[in-house]
C-alpha cells in the first residue's frame, strides 16, 4: 500500500494507492493515523512519500516514522521519473513536479500543458520525451478579488461564482465578471497557443479553483482533481525501484 501526503500552507491532504490504483483520498489530516493502522491490520505494508510546500511539523514526522514500514521525503535532489529542464530547479515547487508527473502518467509520450488553478495559476509545459520545460505563474482568482479590494479605496471584496457574464450592471457584477472572465480568457489563450504549436498535445487542468473553468472550456481539455496525488504516487514507486 502506498501513502502519499501533501502538506500545504493551509491543509494536509493524503491518498492511499494500491500500485497505480487510487484507494482513497482525504483532504484533512483527521483520521490519518487510524487509516494507516487499518491497512497495517489488514496485513498491508505501508510505504510513504511525504511532500510539503508548507511546514511539516516534527510531531507529524515522528508519528509517521513510527506508523509506516518505509518512507521517503521529497527534495529537489531526489531522482524523479520527470526530467527537469528548468534553469533553477532548486526553486521549482514540488507541487508543480507532482502534477506534471501525474499528467505524464495519464498521457505518456505526448506534449503536455498542465494548468493548476489554485492560490496561483501555474502553466506548466512538458515535452513528449518527459522533460519539464518550464512555465508561468499568475495570480489565482482569490488573489485577484482581494487585490482589487486591498489596493482601492471603495471597491468591495467580491467572491468568485459559477455565474458570471459579459457586462456587469452593478459594481459587484463588474468586478466579478472582470475577474472571472479575465482568468478564463487568460487560460483559454494559453490553451489556444499551446494547441496551435503542438497539434498532438494534451491539456490537463487541476486545482481547487478549476471548478470555475470546467463548463467554460472545450471538451478536449481534461480535468483531474487528483492529479497531484497520481504524480506523487508515481514518484514514490520510482523511488522504491532505485
Amino acid at each position: 500500500m502506498n501513502l502519499v501526503i501533501d502538506v500545504g500552507n493551509t491543509r494536509i491532504k493524503y491518498a492511499f494507492f494500491r500500485d497505480n490504483q487510487l484507494v482513497e483520498a482525504k483532504y484533512c489530516v483527521d483520521g490519518l493515523s487510524e487509516s494507516i493502522g487499518k491497512y497495517r491490520r489488514m496485513g498491508e505494508c505501508v510505504n510513504l512519500l511525504l511532500s510539503g510546500s508548507g511546514k511539516i511539523s516534527d510531531d507529524l514526522r515522528e508519528m509517521l516514522k513510527e506508523s509506516v514500514d518505509w518512507s521517503i521525503e521529497t527534495s529537489n535532489l531526489m531522482p524523479l521519473p520527470l526530467k527537469i529542464g528548468y534553469a533553477t530547479p532548486e526553486t521549482l515547487g514540488f507541487d508543480r513536479i507532482a502534477i506534471c508527473t501525474g499528467a505524464m502518467v495519464k498521457f505518456p509520450a505526448r506534449p503536455l500543458l498542465v494548468i493548476d488553478s489554485g492560490t496561483c495559476i501555474t502553466f506548466n509545459y512538458i515535452d513528449a520525451e518527459g522533460t519539464f520545460l518550464g512555465g508561468n505563474i499568475s495570480p489565482g482568482v482569490d488573489i485577484r478579488f482581494q487585490s482589487l479590494q486591498y489596493f482601492t479605496a471603495k471597491l468591495p471584496l467580491v467572491a468568485p461564482s459559477f455565474d458570471y457574464g459579459k457586462m456587469g450592471q452593478t459594481t459587484e457584477e463588474a468586478i466579478r465578471n472582470g475577474v472571472m472572465n479575465g482568468m478564463l480568457f487568460e487560460v483559454k489563450n494559453y490553451i489556444h497557443e499551446f494547441m496551435e504549436t503542438f497539434k498532438s498535445g494534451r491539456v490537463i487542468v487541476t486545482g481547487g479553483n478549476s471548478v470555475f473553468l470546467e463548463k467554460k472550456l472545450t471538451n478536449e481539455v481534461e480535468f483531474c482533481s487528483v492529479l497531484g496525488f497520481i504524480g506523487l504516487n508515481e514518484i514514490l514507486m520510482f523511488a522504491k525501484k532505485i
